[in-house]
């Protein structure tokens, strides 16, 4: 019962956050005034590093909170991005807090001072346990609004949107674990994530962990988010006039079903026509509004 009553309450709030995203797209008052940078996991390109530091108010002026609680273990990932921060001339302050410190006003009040906010991999059920409903992730959201920039990789990009992917599918054993490879309804989980990519469900380690039938049955389940499947060593930067830019190494595969019609039987297996793929390089622009997207050198 208490299980079914949390899930119950995270949907409502699920919902409710996705009525005000929806709200605030149309008035247009609540634009942020940040950019969002989210990376597929593995290596993080310097050149997506140096465009954190840049969107953080560039050499010698960003100040980026390091945010490890993805992960149950404080590792060399973490020293690894302030090293690689503080090379840029960065000043990278790791931040490594509990749900009792986030709901504190202390906490809070250290966070004020940065510029940019980025998250590690690790679990991001984890993280979002940790910080929904927090002074912490209340002060990180005024501050992306005021112009910060925020992002993360692995299960640090996957929390971002409002609807998050959890990676605690359907767990199958025996013949039946072959409808792991099959597209179809019902089969991915999905919780209350930050809200800072709001109309999107993000899936990290895309190509190398073919994970194209999970998102894809994610997006028949949510058919008004976009699905964004992002590559290892690959970057989306979700820009404050609304475009999209491609950064890194590899792709940002979108699936777009908010025109799909979409088969409804008694069969699991899903069946859906008029969803629409884009295959986006480094260097491509997105627009979600228009449903455009500019490949590079076009």
């Amino acid at each position: 019962m208490r299980n079914t009553l949390m899930r119950l309450l995270l949907w409502l709030g699920f919902w409710l956050m996705c009525s005000c995203a929806a709200l605030a797209e149309e008035d247009g008052k609540l634009e942020p005034r940040g950019s969002l940078i989210v990376v597929g996991g593995g290596d993080t390109p310097m050149l997506v590093q140096e465009r954190l530091v840049e969107l953080a108010g560039g050499p010698g002026k960003a100040r980026i909170a390091v945010l490890p609680m993805a992960s149950t273990k404080f590792d060399e990932e973490a020293r690894e991005v302030i090293e690689e921060l503080k090379q840029l001339k960065a000043e990278a302050v790791l931040v490594s807090i509990s749900r009792e410190d986030a709901k504190k006003e202390a906490t809070a009040k250290h966070l004020e001072a940065f510029t940019g906010y980025w998250f590690l991999g690790g679990d991001q059920l984890r993280l979002a346990a940790m910080l929904l409903g927090t002074r912490a992730l209340e002060t990180i959201e005024r501050r992306f609004h005021e112009g910060a920039v925020v992002g993360g990789t692995s299960a640090g990009a996957a929390v971002m949107s409002n609807a998050m992917l959890t990676g605690r599918g359907r767990r199958l054993k025996g013949p039946e674990a072959a409808e792991l490879r099959k597209i179809a309804r019902g089969m991915t989980d999905v919780a209350l994530g930050f809200g800072f990519f709001p109309g999107a469900i993000v899936d990290q380690h895309f190509m190398q962990r073919a994970r194209y039938n999970r998102l894809l049955s994610a997006v028949l389940d949510h058919p008004e988010l976009l699905g964004v499947g992002i590559d290892e060593e690959t970057a989306l930067l979700v820009r404050p006039d609304g475009v999209w830019e491609v950064l890194g190494s590899h792709y940002v595969k979108i699936f777009d079903a908010r025109r799909a019609r979409i088969i409804e039987d008694d069969d699991m297996l899903a069946g859906a026509t008029d969803i629409r793929m884009h295959i986006l390089p480094a260097g491509s622009l997105y627009h979600p509004k228009r449903r455009h997207a500019l490949l590079p050198g076009r």
